[in-house]
């Protein structure tokens, strides 16, 4: 079964509030928050009151929704049909039915999340300010750079494991290490938490690993050990 976790990167921070972001389902981003970052900032700034369930009534930002559902290959049907199911159902129940728009909990406890391209197609109709916000978050490589690092950590458990052959692996002392030496110290799902600065070292920690096994400077788990503690994470890579 796959888990979902939210991620609360510091990465996310949109006008002071962290924009979260649940690892299943395609990577949803949170409506809710970013409702919330907006009507922190129109108060800042004097803009006018916005909301998301109101800009997703629009038809050109219906048309906007259905090609990027075209082109994630979610819906078969075309446009004119498209916005006639809407017309009977609703924009919200139809894009439920899609399953890029979710609605948990009741009362304050009560958020949603939507599909990432559709949250921001909606974050770049709020405001201009926050247009230039999500254009720069385009560009930051963060989400690449988390993917990096996870596509990172099981080479790295198998170079492990054919490294010390009949022993078994203690992989969760040897990230529990990793995360010590990137950020200071350790705790379940830290990682989700993580920068994207925090996210490279991670990476090269576990590509150095791998090397070094590749080159025999690591033989056994002590030495694996003695690689992590002494690793210089502020060495230059390539």
């Amino acid at each position: 079964m796959k888990t979902n976790v939210t991620m609360m990167s510091s990465d996310r921070d949109l006008f002071g509030t962290i924009i979260k972001q649940n690892t299943k389902d395609g990577g949803s981003l949170s409506i809710s928050d970013l409702q919330k970052a907006y009507n922190f900032a129109r108060f800042q700034n004097g803009w006018t009151d916005r909301r998301i369930t109101d800009i997703i009534q629009y038809k050109p930002v219906q048309e906007r929704i259905f090609y990027i559902l075209d082109e994630l290959k979610i819906i078969n049907t075309g446009l004119p049909a498209f916005m006639e199911m809407i017309e009977s159902e609703g924009i919200i129940k139809v894009l439920k039915g899609l399953k890029v728009w979710k609605t948990s909990g009741k009362g304050e406890n009560k958020s949603t999340f939507a599909n990432p391209y559709i949250w921001v197609l909606l974050a770049l109709e709020l405001n201009p300010k926050i247009h230039a916000k999500v254009i720069m978050w385009l560009t930051d490589s963060l989400i690449f750079n988390r993917v990096l690092a996870g596509a990172e950590f099981l080479p790295m458990n198998r170079a492990i494991k054919e490294m010390m052959g009949d022993v078994s692996p203690n992989y969760p002392l040897y990230c529990r290490m990793i995360n010590e030496k990137v950020f200071g110290k350790h705790f379940s799902g830290i990682r989700n938490t993580a920068s994207e600065t925090e996210l490279m070292m991670i990476v090269d920690i576990e590509k150095f690993i791998i090397q070094c096994i590749d080159l025999q400077i690591i033989r056994n788990e002590n030495a694996l050990l003695q690689v992590i503690e002494r690793y210089n994470t502020n060495r230059k890579t390539a």
